[in-house]
């Protein structure tokens, strides 16, 4: 009895074993690379304005996956040669033979003056003036600007971020960029008000507030609301709205005061805010007739 226990606690562990050694080797080493420095691209990222994507794949790259001589006995993973360095060197073969490299004594160094490199460099300017999503648009002007001497650079770095979706750690900047953006001017276009201007204070995933002043060729109306976040990116909003009939000969009717209960759900397109609105707008006098207005409307966010 006692031999058979053994026996099934040695099989037990070899399973263990056999499991996370397989684990393990079924990543690529790209995939390894990007499980250990993928936290410290997107950092740089959000000090730097880099996209981690852009950060990773040259650095995938660059270091052979963070193996190369380079990357291994100089902790260089971006193969940034000496000039004017003044810290200590490392020599490597590259376009020619025995050329200088700065040395690191640790890979975060490596990354954080990558990212200096790149912001300090006036070539590199352009780069900064492109959305953080751009990858393609980043990657194509990293090889423009001269940082390396191979033909199809921009290609091969698209390929890696595409290969592995590195460009969904870029999102996290854009996303990050508007959870601080919280005031915002508004562009409203729909019916029954067919155009409008305001603000929205909007804390993204918690709630909003808004006001606003809009006409159409019968009734001008200004409103003030909010909304409330329910799941996803719906909320549940309503807005109390004066309205001024402009085109009536009836005074009773001239100025009113409604309700507008919606449904708001948020599009984020591009690095813009869309609110996509649907309810029911009713005056007094309408509930007093049991009568409605359907609402819909676009709400562009101006950044």
């Amino acid at each position: 009895m006692i031999i058979i226990y053994f026996s099934r606690m040695k099989f037990s562990s070899f399973l263990v074993s056999f499991f996370c050694i397989y684990s393990v080797s079924s990543q690529s080493k790209s995939e390894l690379y990007i499980n250990q420095y993928s936290e410290l691209a997107i950092n740089e990222m959000k000090e730097f304005g880099i996209p981690a994507s852009i950060t990773l794949s040259q650095g995938i790259l660059e270091s052979g996956n963070g193996e190369s001589y380079l990357a291994t006995e100089g902790k260089n993973h971006f193969g940034i040669k000496c000039h004017g360095w003044e810290g200590e060197e490392i020599y490597a073969d590259d376009d020619k033979e025995n050329e200088c490299f700065r040395k690191y004594k640790k890979v975060q160094q490596s990354y954080r003056d990558h990212s200096e490199f790149l912001t300090l460099n006036r070539r590199y300017a352009a780069l900064f003036e492109l959305e953080i999503t751009n990858y393609k648009g980043w990657a194509k002007g990293l090889k423009k600007a001269g940082y390396a001497t191979s033909t199809t650079y921009a290609e091969k770095l698209i390929s890696i971020i595409e290969r592995y979706n590195l460009q969904e750690f870029d999102q996290e900047e854009k996303d990050e960029s508007l959870r601080e953006k919280h005031l915002f001017v508004t562009h409203n276009y729909g019916f029954p008000f067919a155009y409008g201007v305001g603000l929205n204070y909007m804390q993204m995933d918690k709630y909003f507030i808004n006001t606003d002043v809009s006409s159409s060729f019968v009734f001008s109306g200004v409103s003030v609301g909010g909304g409330k976040h329910l799941f996803n990116k719906f909320y549940a909003a309503m807005s109390v709205n004066g309205i001024y009939h402009g085109f009536t000969n009836n005074d009773k009717y001239k100025l009113d005061i409604g309700i507008n209960p919606k449904l708001t759900y948020v599009l984020d397109k591009k690095n813009k805010i869309i609110l996509i609105n649907t309810g029911f707008l009713y005056t007094f006098q309408e509930i007093k007739d049991k009568n409605m207005i359907v609402n819909l409307g676009l709400t562009y966010l101006i950044k």
